[in-house]
């Protein structure tokens, strides 16, 4: 069963049929798409009514809407699955942009909240934020002079609501809006810094990852698609390794950020694999514990199928197609209406382990890669036995 991981998102938003009474709230129109819709008939009918119970009060107390998806997400944090959770109609857009290789606003970085603090992640290759000289661990000390869960550019975040992930949160900007940050890169080193947004995609990161490191006397190619795309990906993989790559002694595949389109994953395969490329050479796949969805599953087929070394972290564990219908005027409740089969069964849950384990950094690591660097120490190790 090969259908796309977002495909269940796409149709529906376009086909449900299924339209929540208009007058009702967040909560209210959340709890009745689950009731309805959630892929899992046995947990909805046995379950969902105790745990909406518990939360059913404070929903109808609630004042604001914020309260509202509050209540709400604490409601979902008791469901057990990924893919899960309330975004904002900003957030999906720009999801969806992203997966159709589309170019929008972007100030090139998102941040995560750890411990009540905001840390820069997700720096695009080639972005506005790398131009900028922002660090994946830097500190987000305020933006425009005020702290950033008080700033109207933080969107609301992204995680999923049941996974233990950190709050991820995109920034909002128009393109030419400029931001001033207070960064503090390491523990009581600050500095202030000019951002602005342009113009940008994953995609145009994907492409400009594309590079060539030197590990010794050997030469590694190195791509990081952000997402597997609905097109592109295999195509501009196999560019690389017939073309810029070909004298290269090894390759690695960098699997970490979010998941895609799962219809992608056998022609990804295909191609690192030599099977519809001239490639041959030994291959790494990086992957941490956000690489979800259709990267669970590469990574997965990686490692069963003998085709690359995984270093880093295990994956997120996160293999269930999402569906999307509108809870709110802004609102969208991401949730599961159907499995991926034998990936959801064998994956869901149930994350990927790395051959070679190596942690993130984490905060205030000023850029620093160490899974990059392990993957380049085993590239050029592979590349010595021609395994892989």
């Amino acid at each position: 069963m090969r259908k796309s991981i977002f495909l269940g998102l796409l149709l529906a938003i376009g086909f449900f049929g299924f339209i929540p009474e208009a007058s009702a709230t967040i909560f209210e129109k959340t709890v009745k798409i689950l009731e309805t819709r959630y892929y899992d008939r046995n947990f909805r009918e046995k379950a969902l009514p105790d745990i909406v119970a518990r939360y059913r009060e404070q929903a109808k107390a609630a004042k604001t809407e914020r309260e509202q998806r509050e209540i709400t997400h604490a409601l979902l944090s008791n469901v057990p699955s990924s893919h899960l959770g309330l975004l904002s109609r900003t957030a999906l857009n720009r999801m969806m942009g992203d997966l159709r290789n589309d170019t929008g606003p972007t100030f090139g970085f998102d941040l995560v909240e750890l411990d009540g603090k905001y840390f820069a992640t997700n720096v695009l290759e080639g972005g506005p934020g790398e131009k900028t000289k922002i660090l994946r661990g830097d500190r987000i000390v305020t933006i425009d002079g005020v702290l950033p869960e008080e700033s109207e550019r933080l969107d609301w975040r992204t995680d999923d609501a049941y996974l233990a992930d950190n709050p991820a949160h995109f920034l909002l900007g128009k393109v030419g809006d400029t931001i001033q940050l207070y960064i503090e890169r390491t523990p009581g080193n600050f500095l202030s810094l000019t951002a602005s947004a342009e113009t940008y995609s994953a995609f145009e990161a994907f492409k400009h990852s594309a590079r060539i490191v030197k590990q010794g006397d050997k030469k590694i190619g190195i791509i990081h698609p952000w997402y597997i795309h609905f097109t592109g990906v295999d195509t501009l993989i196999k560019k690389k390794l017939e073309g810029d790559f070909a004298d290269c002694d090894a390759f690695i595949l960098d699997l970490r950020g979010r998941g895609g389109n799962a219809a992608m994953v056998e022609r990804i395969l295909q191609v690192v694999a030599g099977k519809t490329s001239k490639w041959k050479k030994p291959n790494v796949a990086l992957i941490n514990n956000v690489s979800r969805s259709a990267k669970d599953v590469i990574a997965y087929e990686l490692k069963e199928r003998k085709i690359a070394l995984l270093v880093g972290e295990p994956t997120a564990g996160a293999v269930i197609p999402a569906s999307m219908l509108e809870v709110g005027e802004e609102t969208y409740l991401m949730f599961p209406s159907f499995t991926l089969g034998e990936y959801t069964t064998k994956l869901e849950f149930s994350p990927v382990p790395p051959d070679v384990h190596i942690s993130e950094p984490g905060p205030y690591s000023e850029g620093r890669d160490p899974i990059l660097e392990r993957g380049l120490i085993e590239a050029a190790r592979l590349s010595e036995k021609k395994q892989y």
